[in-house]
């Protein structure tokens, strides 16, 4: 009787071991690979929308798998080597990580690096300007008016124009709680607006980004915005 069964237990073994090659044959690459099209290579993505000078913690990243010919050539592949880098460019959520996008390790300068070469970084605290400033981001641009208080009337200075906006929103908790901008232009108007930030009143006037006309400084007095309504008065 049991020579009769060595025969089928060797059929049932054989049948066994190929069903169980069959099913990992299935799984495991699926596991690897987190999915169809998907062929087990990870790369570093930004879980969340950053501003460009930010200091990337564990916290802002993620892996997420991508297929071989999707992962760009310079794709960061782990999160270790992307912690304490600093963002040289806004990223969106999700977005895929990339070594340009970021500095190196060992460098020196940090944040610092995503100031142009011969420009400056310099932080104002805009007057009146919050519904304005609430809309800014990195990279957006702005046009710098300065009030200036004198014997017949406040004048308004249109000092800068099309200026980059570095950092935006943060508040100093010194002047009011008024919102500190950081604005990037070159040396002599870091000092100019160090001064203005100082001693007047700062506001800035968004504008669009593909908007890059420069009309140069205008000085405006309440006598000129009489004369502009005389003016139109007569007209009428």
């Amino acid at each position: 009787m049991k020579r009769n069964l060595a025969p089928l237990l060797g059929v049932a073994l054989v049948a066994a071991l190929v069903a169980t090659g069959f099913f990992y044959g299935l799984l495991i690459p699926r596991l690897r690979g987190g999915g169809e099209g998907v062929d087990g290579n990870r790369v570093v993505v930004v879980s969340k929308e950053a501003d460009r000078g930010t200091r990337l913690t564990a916290q802002h990243l993620e892996l997420a798998p991508v297929s071989s010919e999707k992962a760009p050539e310079e794709a960061l592949r782990s999160i270790e080597e992307a912690v304490g880098l600093t963002l040289l460019e806004r990223a969106t959520a999700r977005q895929v990580l990339t070594a340009g996008m970021v500095t190196r390790h060992g460098l020196a300068g940090g944040v610092s690096r995503v100031i142009p070469a011969g420009m400056r970084a310099v932080s104002v605290h805009p007057q009146d300007s919050t519904g304005v400033v609430a809309m800014l981001q990195s990279g957006s641009r702005v046009d710098v008016q300065v009030l200036s208080p004198g014997p017949g009337g406040t004048r308004l200075i249109r000092a800068l124009e099309n200026v980059e906006v570095l950092n935006a929103g943060t508040s100093d908790g010194t002047r009011a709680s008024r919102p500190v901008v950081t604005l990037v232009v070159s040396p002599h108007d870091a000092d100019r607006l160090s001064l203005a930030d100082a001693s007047l009143n700062i506001r800035l006037v968004l504008r669009n980004p593909e908007d890059s006309e420069t009309g140069g400084p205008v000085t405006v007095t309440a006598a000129s915005l009489s004369e502009v309504r005389s003016g139109a008065a007569r007209q009428n």
